[in-house]
């Protein structure tokens, strides 16, 4: 990588134009990359509101899914059921 101050002086002279170039290299990069933090941003929110908590999104469905298979003792859990099928044939 060539230094700035090699790309925006000559023999201690500072060349304009190769100046706002630099300069503006470094506006574009910045630019890319705060842009790209907002786009992952919004893509962690996403993902966090699609996992989500013991009130909604995967967590809770998870554990729905879970309280629904119960056990074997548990009263209208499918285990339950699924061993009363099996008592009963």
């Amino acid at each position: 990588m060539v230094s700035i101050r090699r790309r925006i002086l000559n023999k201690g002279e500072l060349i304009k134009e190769q100046f706002i170039r630099t300069l503006q290299d470094h506006e574009d990069r910045i630019a890319a990359v705060e842009g790209g933090e907002a786009g992952e941003t919004a893509d962690i929110t996403a993902l966090q509101t699609t996992v989500g908590d013991e009130d909604g999104g995967l967590v809770k469905d998870m554990a729905d899914v879970k309280t629904a298979i119960g056990d074997e003792s548990t009263e209208g859990t499918i285990l339950a059921r699924i061993k009363a099928l099996e008592d009963a044939g």
